[in-house]
């Protein structure tokens, strides 16, 4: 049996679990400084989802849900930040 370590371990080395955190890295960082629009950042990150968590259609339906609003938040943090010179 292996231990929960070792599990997110074998998860993490996985080409497509990689993918998915690049994905969700680029989308909340381009969200953050305003690089990339709220729908492009939004797309980006429910795009990772299938690869992040492939079989468990409950964990996708709510982090569905939670993307959009938590992408907005970045937009509008975004927006107030001075621009970095």
């Amino acid at each position: 049996m292996m231990s929960r370590l070792a599990r997110l371990r074998h998860w993490i080395q996985q080409p497509t679990t990689l993918i998915g955190l690049s994905l969700v890295i680029g989308g909340i960082a381009g969200a953050a400084t305003g690089a990339l629009s709220g729908d492009m950042a939004t797309t980006l990150l429910l795009s990772s989802l299938p690869s992040l968590l492939p079989d468990n259609s409950t964990a996708r339906a709510t982090a569905s849900a939670l993307i959009p609003p938590a992408v907005a938040a970045l937009e509008k943090r975004a927006d107030t930040q001075p621009p970095h010179t």
